[in-house]
């Protein structure tokens, strides 16, 4: 059995609470891993400060919550909805989101699940720069569907879809 203690299973979350939209090539750039839920209250909170020496380089700080409340509906599925916010400030660039997040996961079996979710900017995100698109990937409006299965507790192929809704102006 591949998870012989429960059915429960949801998709993975960025550390900021949005939809991951690329959870494992994301993780492997940018350093930060993604954030798996637990049944019950979930929290997420980070702060970092940023410096840099150099002619074009900056400082600023940047933080962000998530709260997310998870649990099952019946024995295979899974659902969780919760908010998030997110600031950066880092010299003259901004970047702020805040919305609303919810998955539902059905577990057919020990091998296949299948997940839909949506995601609700509350705010219109503004990008501080065109080339931080790893930033950019997770913020807006996202709804959409995900198939999984998985070959054994360590190994899935899993495929997404889904529609993107990106209000922010780039300039900066």
């Amino acid at each position: 059995m591949l998870m012989p203690d429960t059915t429960f299973s949801l998709p993975p979350l960025t550390y900021r609470g949005t939809i991951a939209t690329y959870p494992y090539i994301g993780s492997m750039f940018t350093g930060f891993d993604n954030w798996e839920l637990h049944p019950g209250l979930n929290a997420s909170l980070s702060a970092s400060a940023i410096f840099g020496l150099g002619k074009n380089s900056g400082s600023g700080f940047a933080n962000s919550a998530a709260v997310m409340y998870a649990g099952q509906l019946m024995s295979k599925l899974s659902f969780s909805i919760g908010g998030y916010s997110s600031f950066l400030d880092w010299g003259r660039h901004q970047m702020k989101d805040a919305g609303l997040t919810a998955m539902l996961n059905y577990r057919f079996d020990d091998h296949w699940e299948a997940a839909v979710f949506a995601q609700k900017s509350l705010m219109e995100p503004r990008l501080p720069m065109q080339n931080l698109w790893w930033l950019g990937a997770d913020l807006g409006d996202k709804i959409g569907a995900s198939v999984k299965y998985n070959i054994n507790p360590h190994f899935s192929l899993q495929l997404s879809v889904w529609d993107q809704r990106n209000t922010w102006n780039n300039r900066w």
